[in-house]
């Protein structure tokens, strides 16, 4: 964690982001996630705060977003059923972001987070993985600042409403949709978990730097996924932690499987080691397509943690390939 100053040097740079995308829809195409606030924290965290502003003008041009649905009825508070029942409901994804800045308002923000992680798991491949991506970011960014504002909590809880409102099942190992079996989870014990979250992250990396995929962007979310997992785990009970691992292994293959559905494999890439991270970072601020920003910074920390060339060749993989296709 950051010293104080860095904190709220964090903190300010964060919000004033946020605040320049509150009128932003969650779109830009159906089911295609706006980036913004994610792209935009990663930047912050990329020790990159000045490149943001800048940033966020060219990318709202690149990517004008659909306005959320209006209203339709309050997601109740008292009626399980009819919440069940919401979930997965696009239409409803307003509703979903004034529940949860109602319940971010009455308790502390990480008891919601703790109550709604189990619920919202099972539906983990929504919007392809951006409702988890999204809420990963979004608790970063609270379990950084020093204090919660009311811009930070209101994009958790739009990470949470957009994740309840494109719920999608994830696929267990045996292909069909339906709740993640147990017994995947099971297989990693508790103590096992961040050890396996490397695990699961850096093969990833690497067969997304095998594979080299066009268009370059699906398969990105093999590593991204996972890693945003990372994110959450320590304010999750520990009793949460095998079946998350189960999710963000699932989650994994069913973005794998989705992904070589469509994608082609690339042209191989020069031979050589790949660059630094400091380079690799720079060059995906430098590019500035948001996915290549999120892998980079994704990247960078699952390397500091396991000092492993396959991080470094699947950002750079992910850059050459943006250059490639001009930068989107």
């Amino acid at each position: 964690m950051p010293d104080a100053e860095a904190a709220g040097r964090y903190a300010g740079a964060v919000d004033e982001a946020l605040d320049r995308l509150a009128d932003v829809g969650f779109e830009f195409g159906p089911d295609f996630a706006m980036h913004a606030p994610m792209a935009a924290e990663a930047l912050v965290t990329l020790d990159h705060p000045d490149a943001v502003p800048s940033w966020i003008e060219l990318n709202l041009r690149r990517r004008r977003s659909y306005a959320p649905p209006p209203p339709m009825e309050p997601i109740p508070d008292d009626d399980p059923v009819a919440r069940r029942a919401a979930l997965g409901d696009y239409r409803r994804v307003t509703d979903w972001v004034a529940y949860f800045d109602r319940r971010l308002a009455e308790g502390p923000w990480r008891d919601v987070v703790v109550e709604w992680w189990p619920v919202l798991l099972d539906g983990a491949f929504a919007a392809f993985t951006h409702g988890l991506i999204r809420t990963a970011h979004a608790v970063r960014i609270l379990r950084t600042a020093p204090e919660p504002s009311g811009l930070q909590l209101n994009e958790l809880a739009r990470g949470l409403a957009y994740w309840a409102a494109r719920f999608a099942p994830v696929r267990g190992p045996g292909g069909g949709a339906g709740e993640i079996p147990v017994t995947l989870g099971a297989r990693v014990p508790v103590e096992r978990v961040a050890a396996a979250l490397s695990e699961l992250t850096v093969v990833n990396a690497g067969l997304y730097a095998e594979y080299a995929p066009r268009p370059p962007v699906p398969a990105v979310h093999t590593v991204t996924a996972p890693a945003a997992v990372r994110l959450v785990l320590p304010i999750l009970p520990e009793e949460l932690w095998p079946p998350t691992y189960a999710a963000a292994e699932a989650l994994a293959a069913q973005v794998w499987a989705v992904s070589r559905g469509f994608a082609a494999r690339g042209a191989p890439l020069p031979e050589g080691d790949p660059p630094g991270v400091d380079r690799l970072v720079e060059d995906a601020v430098d590019i500035g397509e948001e996915h290549a920003i999120k892998l980079a910074e994704a990247c960078r920390r699952e390397y500091a943690l396991r000092p492993d060339p396959r991080y470094l060749a699947a950002a750079h993989t992910l850059n050459v390939n943006c250059r490639h296709e001009g930068g989107i």
